[in-house]
């Protein structure tokens, strides 16, 4: 489907995007966070045996975990198309085919370093 979206950087004026999102199901993200959640346990109880029981470096599949799940969770969307320029620059902004996106969505702008937000139109 082709969305109707805006790139907006408070003190500029918004920029229009072109982006074509497939929406996830809610089954399809409950699947995906459930998927997410067992590997984010299995792994740190993995971690936590394979080190020893030491819970410095069992923390990082912890927290790796948490926001692997988190992300799962928050990509309501995938993009297939996107085409936009940054609106304090007007240099192009790069999205990758594939993420997983949710309306606001944070961008980075490599020209000018800003951190404008997409939005999607309801």
């Amino acid at each position: 489907m082709l969305s109707p979206a805006w790139i907006v950087l408070p003190g500029h004026p918004d920029a229009p995007a072109r982006l074509r999102v497939v929406a996830y199901s809610p089954a399809a993200r409950l699947w995906r966070t459930a998927v997410a959640v067992v590997t984010w346990i299995v792994s740190t109880i993995a971690a936590f045996f394979v080190t020893m029981m030491d819970p410095f470096l069992t923390g990082i599949p912890l927290m790796v975990g948490g926001v692997m799940t988190l992300r799962a969770w928050r990509g309501r969307y995938r993009v297939t198309e996107f085409a936009g320029r940054c609106p304090r620059c007007a240099e192009p902004i790069e999205l990758e085919e594939g993420a997983r996106i949710a309306s606001p969505h944070k961008l980075v702008c490599y020209a000018c370093h800003h951190e404008p937000q997409l939005y999607l139109a309801a």
